[in-house]
Order: C-alpha cells, then structure tokens, then sequence
C-alpha cells in the first residue's frame, strides 16, 4: 500500500468547532480496530518536527490504522477554548473531542496516542483520565535521571568541546557557585515566567507520574517510553527513571533508548527509527500477537498487512444517519467542516 492508498481529510470539530485535524486513513474499508492521536509537540504545529507526524500518519495508514493529527486548542490553526479551565484540563478535553470525532465517523473507540516531548504530559493525562486509551508512547518525555547521569554527561560534553563558550561559562558559574557561594545578582522587581503553567515541583511530578505508571498498567494500557539520544549519548539500566526503576511498574512498562534518534528527528535515519519504533508499537498494540517489522519488498517501510488478518469494516467513513447516509461538509476558512 503506498501514500496513493489512503486518505485525508482536514476537519474542524469538538464543541465549539475551534479545533483543527487532520484524520488520515486507509483508502479501502479495510483497517485494525484502533485510532492513534497526534498532537503538538511544545506550541509547534500538529505536523510535528520535520513534519514527523505527517510521515507518521502516512505510515500507519499503510498498516491499516487511521489516525487524527490535531492542533490543541490556541495552537496551530486550532482557535482558542472559551472556558476557564486550566491548560493541562483543557488539553485532556480537546483530546478527548478528538477521540468523540473518530468514535463518529470511523465507529473507533480503542485509541493509542503518541505524545513527543511536552505532549507527553497531555498523553499521560488523557490516558489516566480515559479508560479508551489502550496506549501511550511517550518521546522525551518524563526523565529522573540521578546524580550520576548529570554529572557524566557534563563531563562528556566538556572533554568533547572543552574550548566551547557554553562549556567555559557553565564552568566558570559552578565554580563561583561551589566556592565562592556568590548568590545570583537580584533584580529590583522579581522575575515573572509567563510560560509557567500549574507548576508542579519536582517531587509533585515525580508522584504522579509513578502514580500515573501504576494506574496505566493496572489497567492494562501498554505504555511505551522512548528516549532520543540528544540528552546523553548512552543509557545505563534505564537511567531516565532514576529510583523509579524499583518502582512495580518499572518492569511492566516497555523502555527503549535509541541514541540514534535526536530530540526533533533531524536526520532521515533518526525520521525512518523513529517511524518503525511507533508504527510498530500501535500495530502491535491494535493487534497483539500480530507480526510487525516486516518490510516491503520495496524496502520503504512496514508491509502492509494481508487482508485476511485484517478486520472488516474498521478505517472507512462510517454512515452516521439513519438510511446509511454520511454528515455533509462545507468549506469554512479553508477547512472541510464536517457538520453532524
């Protein structure tokens, strides 16, 4: 199946129509019995880095599985939310439009989602707060990497760049710091972060997420933690979960360094890891026990699957109407709105 075989259809929906996506599926009525949602990755675009969820998207429908990219709300073409809720409540809920709008058109109610960087709170979130999450891939996204690991990899990065400005500087800083106990010069009025939102200290994210971790896979859902090699360039027993590797949960959940991807997917190599580490991953969670990894005989990516081990009537539009008629559409802004 190539890119000629599926379809994309750019949409607004959720309550008040201010939320922009892209649902992309198989051409055929063919598909598996799950839905991926994307989304953005800091206040980048729905596209992703280096368009990372476009190609994603593009890869799953090759594999039967339907996906919807969407912008949250106040970013990218997605308007913002007029409620009161705070920014991580309010994301859970344009997620879960997302999850309604798929549930409508496509009859999906089983969804995995997959959150890079920031999005992985919001994944993280969505799945404890949704029991039809069934898995999270998380990219960079939680780490309570120990002593040991901040002070290697200061000290890779010094020996490999010693001349380096930065180098210099940071080392300069910590050692007035360490003997000089020179406090930072204060400003005259305090300093005000306006990207910081519900703040949580570290400790408050280190308990909900081991909170979070043993809920999830209570409940099953498969949890994926992917860690790019931007941030040190070797892993020693999953050093991204510190002392949470003693954790229950810790041997349930699938962790996987690769220092072959970097943090915003740069290279064709680190794109072409990336895509076969998550479009595996949601295949085999859609289909446990199914076969994946296997390439076409072109070599471009993952086969697609043999009809015969696919379900019927997963991945096409669903007649929504009594008399199997489908919802109407109108341009609005340049979008297809899908009226219901």
């Amino acid at each position: 199946m190539s890119d000629m075989d599926i379809e994309q259809i750019p949409i607004l929906f959720g309550p008040e129509r201010n939320l922009v996506g892209v649902i992309t599926t198989p051409a055929s009525s063919t598909g598996v019995p799950i839905a991926c949602l994307m989304l953005n990755m800091g206040a980048n675009h729905r596209g992703g880095p280096h368009r990372i969820n476009v190609k994603l998207a593009h890869r799953l429908a090759t594999m039967g599985v339907t996906s919807l990219r969407m912008d949250l709300s106040g970013l990218g073409d997605s308007g913002p939310a007029r409620t009161d809720l705070g920014y991580y409540a309010q994301c859970v809920l344009d997620l879960q439009a997302g999850m309604d709008l798929l549930r409508t058109t496509h009859g999906i109610q089983r969804f995995v989602v997959v959150g890079l960087c920031s999005g992985a709170a919001h994944a993280l979130n969505l799945s404890v707060a949704d029991p039809r999450v069934t898995g999270i891939l998380l990219f960079d996204g939680y780490s309570f990497a120990g002593r040991r690991w901040h002070w290697e990899r200061s000290l890779r990065r010094a020996l490999a760049a010693p001349t380096n400005p930065a180098v210099i500087g940071k080392t300069m800083r910590w050692l007035r710091r360490t003997f000089t106990n020179a406090a930072p010069v204060a400003s005259d009025a305090p300093a005000v972060n306006i990207f910081t939102m519900e703040k949580e200290t570290p400790a408050e994210v280190r308990a909900t997420f081991s909170r979070s971790m043993a809920t999830l896979v209570e409940r099953g859902v498969s949890v994926y933690l992917l860690y790019s090699g931007t941030q040190h360039v070797r892993d020693v027993d999953r050093d991204h979960l510190g002392t949470l590797v003693r954790e229950p949960f810790a041997d349930k959940v699938r962790y996987e360094f690769s220092r072959d991807i970097d943090h915003t997917m740069t290279s064709l190599a680190a794109q072409g890891a990336f895509l076969t580490c998550a479009s595996n991953w949601a295949l085999g969670v859609a289909l446990p026990g199914a076969a994946v990894g296997a390439t076409s005989a072109s070599g471009a990516g993952p086969a697609a699957m043999p009809e015969a081990e696919t379900p019927s009537a997963w991945g096409a539009l669903a007649p929504t109407r009594p008399g199997g008629t489908r919802p109407s559409r109108r341009e609005n802004n340049g979008f297809i709105e899908t009226v219901y």
